[in-house]
């Protein structure tokens, strides 16, 4: 839904400092959403049916972003291109994390907080299995960019994982 004339004067009006802080505000409410369509699922149906609804609808997701930044920003599907894509979506925006270039056909993602991961902790209600959506999210977003793409899971729940990583994937596009 694009904006409209009254959301453009309004945003017009904001420094860039404003305009950073109205983004990282909409990816918190984007990630809030997705954080309780998760909780409810699992809570009135199960995990396993929460783990297969993430693995579902969160690619779908990830795979408009890519092609939006991807014209946005004039993308290629190098890894250059991967990796701004990746940063600049919401997939990421969920919790903190680094990144790391393996070499100059690979770089890797490691989350070192997972809020939602954390608040699942803090409810008592346990880590939840995301292994399954992370590597659909991560494939279907980088074969936008590239469909030659490939990536690697490292460690993601249900795997066991230091505390201070709570997933890592690698991405790589093959010469």
């Amino acid at each position: 839904m694009p904006l409209n004339e009254f959301q453009r004067e309004i945003l017009s009006e904001l420094s860039r400092d404003e305009l950073l802080d109205f983004i990282d505000m909409f990816q918190k409410n984007w990630w809030n959403l997705q954080n309780n369509y998760i909780l409810y699922i699992n809570n009135e149906y199960g995990e396993e049916a929460a783990v297969k609804a993430d693995a579902h609808c969160f690619p779908a997701n990830a795979k408009v972003q890519m092609y939006r930044l991807r014209k946005m920003f004039g993308l290629k599907d190098d890894l250059k291109s991967l990796r701004d894509a990746m940063i600049l979506s919401t997939i990421w925006a969920n919790g903190d994390y680094q990144i790391e270039d393996v070499d100059e056909k690979r770089f890797r993602i490691k989350v070192t907080n997972c809020y939602q991961q954390v608040r699942r902790l803090e409810d008592d209600i346990g880590e939840f299995a995301c292994k399954p959506a992370g590597l659909a999210i991560c494939e279907a977003a980088a074969q936008v960019i590239n469909p030659a793409a490939q990536v690697a899971c490292l460690v993601c729940p249900p795997d066991d994982h230091p505390k201070d990583v709570w997933c890592e994937w690698e991405f790589e596009i093959p010469e």
